[in-house]
């Protein structure tokens, strides 16, 4: 099971990274195509064209990387908490460092990391499960 969701985890960090590369070529190759196209006004419509079409595989690009907007539940209730949690832990994790020692913070913000850090442990994806 733990190798399945690895497996599933790269696909899609791969079609992320996919669609980031392209977009930045893609915006590199259309600057290029409209600075042509204002020094050259006769075939600005020509070199002006494929930019739509870029648009287009990056919406094709987009969808196959990250899926529609508001499917499977991404804005329901249980997507907000979850997002919540991430965003803790994410600056949990750059504020580590900065942290005062414990001795100098208050009960509530004592409970506050024990919390942080019993949900590290529980999703801690480095352990294998088979």
């Amino acid at each position: 099971m733990y190798k399945e969701l690895r497996e599933k985890a790269e696909k899609k960090v791969e079609a992320k990274k996919a669609f980031y590369i392209c977009t930045i070529v893609f915006a590199f190759v259309s600057i290029v195509l409209l600075m042509l196209a204002y020094y050259i006004p006769a075939i600005s419509f020509w070199v002006s064209l494929p930019i739509p079409i870029f648009v287009m595989i990056l919406s094709i690009l987009y969808l196959s990387a990250f899926g529609l907007p508001g499917k499977n539940g991404q804005f329901s209730d249980d997507w907000e908490e979850e997002e919540i949690e991430k965003e803790m832990l994410k600056l949990y994790r750059r504020r580590k460092s900065d942290l005062p020692p414990l001795e100098d913070l208050s009960e509530t913000e004592v409970l506050e990391l024990k919390e942080l850090e019993r949900l590290k442990k529980k999703w801690d994806w480095r352990e294998d499960y088979v």
